[in-house]
């Protein structure tokens, strides 16, 4: 059973999950500390270094990279900060935390139609 869903869609739709998750987590520190001075924005870097992997082209390649891929943390230190050193921009923040949410919600989505398609396919099967 563990092997219906390691197929390269469903890996990626969880790691975009994971990914959205853990952006999630920043976006949220950074909007509780919007106004602590010295504070300096954190981000979650993933979609290039998908997209790296998979413009590999071949399935073994895309496959190994895959169960590499993590989600990576960063402090952001070249956005200019206010008077005070914080460099979080509300606004900015609302609206990543907003698109990563609509992401997420479509992995979700997406995951899902997989798992009915499976399930549908087992039960016309029995």
């Amino acid at each position: 059973m563990a092997g219906l869903f390691t197929d390269i869609a469903s890996t990626v739709l969880s790691k975009t999950l994971d990914a959205t998750s853990a952006r999630q987590k920043a976006i949220a520190n950074n909007i509780a500390n919007v106004e602590t001075p010295g504070y300096k924005r954190r981000y979650v870097s993933f979609e290039k270094r998908l997209e790296a992997v998979l413009a590999r082209g071949q399935r073994h390649d895309i496959k190994q990279g895959l169960s590499e891929l993590v989600p990576v943390s960063g402090t952001d230190v070249a956005s200019p900060s206010k008077s005070d050193g914080n460099n979080v921009n509300i606004d900015a923040e609302i609206a990543e935390m907003t698109r990563t949410v609509l992401e997420q919600r479509a992995a979700t989505v997406l995951l899902e139609g997989k798992g009915a398609m499976l399930r549908a396919a087992i039960k016309e099967g029995k």
